[in-house]
């Protein structure tokens, strides 16, 4: 692993000998093994409306490469000669976590400008100690997250990063996640019509929780046989998205749901930001879900029955989770499901979410993808 390192080191910095080339973007997302999330739809957004740039995805999975050339789109394998000449000379890489690796170990901020698209707004404490002492970013790793340049949803968003990791609120630009254009976009969900068609009727509402220390938690099966059966009393049907850490409890149970669909099929229900903008009201916890789905404008109910435990023991909260509520707190099903009923026929917290959108997600104009773009010509690029 050392002489790995020194080796991708020292290739590293050969790459300031190489000449970038204009308007070469690279893109990735999550370790190079998904085509998803920001970067997802800031690539999707260049492709279609600015033919001036070459933009690349450059993944370490086989499938993902096929699919976007079979898409239409420049797409590489991460250690291919042009994967690896690519991340050399590349102007601009853009990552969605703290790793710029998720493109290629090669790629160097001190040549290549990275811009760091993070992948949302979470109440997850990121300056969250654990038992042991430890910290989530410390050292070397704040010290890399400072060289990137990012694009921040809020001032709300910039005050955090930079009060509990210390990156510099100079490396910060204020764009909105191009993620949640779609919530104005709105682009055709073929997941939730056929939904609709199977349920005519019934409003569909959408289950998605955060992991509980990487899956070590698993479900209570009776609670969800319970849910079922109020799900349909109520005419509801209810998409299950766990975790994928926790998906593997789940599967054993899935033939005894009638109204809880588990969203398994990754082909289908893998992007969230596909079909979210159809969704009539979302459960969710801790995830970071919910501060986008603010964007919809619709009901969102919060079933976090773990709360001090999850403070204390899991991830940590941020103090914003409890003092700017986007809904109602619920320590069990029933309370989830009096809730949910409540807010579909009288939703009595329009406002307050309205408000917390305004801290949160600003940006209403479905413009998010072109003010990063913009931003990273007048802006990132022009910088020393």
């Amino acid at each position: 692993m050392i002489i790995k390192d020194f080796i991708v080191s020292f290739i590293s910095q050969i790459s300031r000998i190489f000449p970038k080339r204009k308007k070469l973007w690279l893109f990735g997302a999550w370790a190079g093994r998904l085509y998803s999330d920001n970067p997802k739809y800031l690539f999707e957004y260049i492709n279609r409306e600015h033919p001036e740039i070459n933009p690349l995805w450059i993944t370490r999975e086989k499938r993902v490469c096929n699919h976007l050339k079979e898409a239409g789109y420049n797409a590489c394998m991460r250690f291919s000669i042009k994967g690896l000449l690519a991340a050399l000379r590349g102007e601009a890489a853009f990552i969605i976590s703290g790793e710029k690796s998720e493109i290629s170990p090669l790629v160097n901020p001190k040549c290549t400008k990275v811009i760091q698209l993070w992948h949302g707004v979470a109440p997850k404490a990121l300056n969250w100690v654990d038992k042991n002492g430890n910290k989530r970013y410390s050292g070397k790793n704040i010290a890399r997250l400072s060289s990137y340049y990012w694009m921040a949803a809020s001032e709300k968003n910039i005050e955090d990063f930079n009060v509990s990791m210390g990156i510099p609120k100079e490396r910060f630009y204020i764009t909105g996640y191009p993620r949640n254009d779609t919530f104005v976009t709105k682009p055709k969900s073929t997941a939730t019509e056929n939904l609709r068609k199977l349920y005519p009727g019934a409003r569909i509402i959408m289950y998605m929780p955060t992991h509980r220390n990487f899956g070590a938690e698993s479900i209570s099966i009776e609670d969800f046989l319970w849910l079922d059966n109020e799900l349909a009393k109520n005419n509801l049907v209810m998409v299950y998205k766990p975790h994928f850490h926790e998906l593997k409890h789940v599967l054993y149970y899935e033939s005894r749901f009638h109204n809880i669909v588990l969203a398994k099929d990754q082909d289908v229900w893998g992007d969230p930001y596909e079909y979210i903008h159809d969704i009539d009201l979302l459960i969710s916890d801790y995830s970071s879900i919910i501060y986008d789905f603010l964007c919809s404008g619709k009901p969102i109910v919060l079933y976090n029955y773990d709360l001090e435990k999850y403070k204390t023991e899991d991830s940590g909260l941020c103090d914003y989770y409890e003092s700017i509520p986007l809904g109602p707190f619920c320590n069990n099903w029933s309370e989830v499901m009096k809730n949910v009923v409540l807010l579909l026929d009288n939703d009595t917290w329009q406002e307050r979410r309205k408000k917390a959108r305004g801290i949160f997600h600003p940006f209403d104009d479905g413009c998010n993808s072109e003010r990063v773009y913009k931003t990273v010509v007048h802006n990132v690029l022009t910088r020393q």
